[in-house]
């Protein structure tokens, strides 16, 4: 039986229609913007949760054993793992003032520019985020605090979100290369 990548003129009506290349680019970026905001919304959950669990310890007159570490830990990992969530979404604050009076080729020469900008800083950060947690796994570096924990585990949201930060600018780049664009407005 024919597989839905069939690209067969005469295929069955209602069946899904071939997986193109961009196509697959356009949901792997979906998915791991999707993916992304769950991981940024549930440690802005945590953060907010331990804040407001301290608050209240404090009002009985006890503390939380590090809920002031668990809550910047939580919070870093907030802003790194919504980078590339905010960036599919058109979140990530640009100029577009310029861009928009622009012909469409130096339209697409600035996306592309400076989306290659964007891709080599996002990739250094991202190289020496994924060392320094290296660092940290291979000194056995722990936490100072109450709590002892390996230093590792609350940094590895760095290069997480740096990494996927990185795959969604090769996403865009791909796109600006065809002249496709995404808006500030949100994505698709």
């Amino acid at each position: 039986m024919p597989t839905a990548t069939v690209l067969d003129s005469d295929a069955a009506p209602g069946a899904a229609p071939p997986l193109n290349a961009m196509h697959w680019l356009d949901r792997t970026l979906d998915a791991i913007s999707r993916v992304s905001g769950a991981l940024g919304g549930i440690a802005l959950l945590a953060t907010a949760l331990l804040v407001a669990a301290q608050v209240v310890a404090r009002m009985l007159g006890t503390q939380i054993p590090a809920a002031d570490d668990f809550a910047a830990w939580s919070m870093a990992a907030t802003v790194f793992l919504s980078l590339p969530y905010t960036l599919r979404q058109g979140a990530h604050i640009r100029v577009t003032l310029a861009l928009q009076v622009l012909p469409p080729r130096a339209k697409q020469l600035c996306e592309v520019l400076s989306t290659v900008a964007a891709l080599v800083l996002v990739g250094w950060a991202a190289k020496h985020c994924t060392l320094f947690v290296h660092e940290s796994f291979v000194g056995n570096e722990l936490s100072q605090g109450m709590v002892i924990l390996p230093m590792w585990v609350p940094q590895l949201s760095m290069p997480i979100g740096m990494w996927g930060m990185f795959a969604m600018l090769l996403g865009r780049l791909v796109c600006a290369l065809r002249g496709d664009y995404w808006t500030e407005e949100g994505h698709g």
